[in-house]
């Protein structure tokens, strides 16, 4: 993600990579109420009345590890009634950091090879530390929108059938009927 692209976000947290400890240090954040109207523009929902992400950050030498859950509250519109409706998420976290100049070491290394075999149980590889920060505010607004519906649908809500469409005459039984009037 660029700079300028973290600027835009309407919830930012920034953590000193330095001030983690080894031992887990306890990070909460919630949008307050001026930011939730801006969350659910930035998320394309109907609204937004709750956001709350609370983290474990450690740290091992350069590398971060971050345990976590982020809670939200909000409406989206079911894609058949057109009608906000309330969600309610809990979504778990657990990523790695390293800093970004050792992962594009590792990329640079790697770039000769090419890697078509996939590992279904592969751990999933570190996200980059930027300028010694990690943005708890962009983490928690990107795993949200991952975890929203991309078709949501009201409880109940269902597509109804209108009357049954007429069957379409065949080409050669209209060709058929134009004979049959010389």
């Amino acid at each position: 993600m660029s700079s300028a692209s973290k600027e835009a976000l309407p919830l930012r947290h920034p953590v000193r990579v330095e001030t983690i400890t080894l031992r887990p240090m306890a990070f909460e954040l919630s949008a307050a109420q001026p930011e939730l109207g801006e969350i659910a523009r930035h998320l394309g929902v109907a609204s937004v009345e709750a956001l709350k992400g609370e983290y474990s950050l450690s740290r091992n030498g350069d590398r971060v590890k971050l345990e976590g859950k982020i809670t939200a509250a909000l409406h989206q519109v079911c894609v058949v009634t057109l009608e906000a409706f309330p969600v309610a998420l809990a979504v778990p976290l657990k990523l790695d950091f390293a800093p970004e100049a050792e992962l594009a070491a590792a990329a640079a290394a790697d770039a000769g090879e090419i890697d078509i075999e996939v590992l279904l149980n592969e751990q999933d590889p570190p996200e980059a530390i930027v300028d010694g920060v990690i943005d708890l505010g962009a983490i928690t607004l990107e795993f949200l929108a991952l975890a929203l519906d991309p078709y949501p649908r009201k409880p109940g809500a269902s597509f109804e059938d209108s009357a049954p469409e007429a069957a379409a005459e065949s080409p050669f039984a209209a060709l058929a009927r134009l004979k049959d009037r010389e």
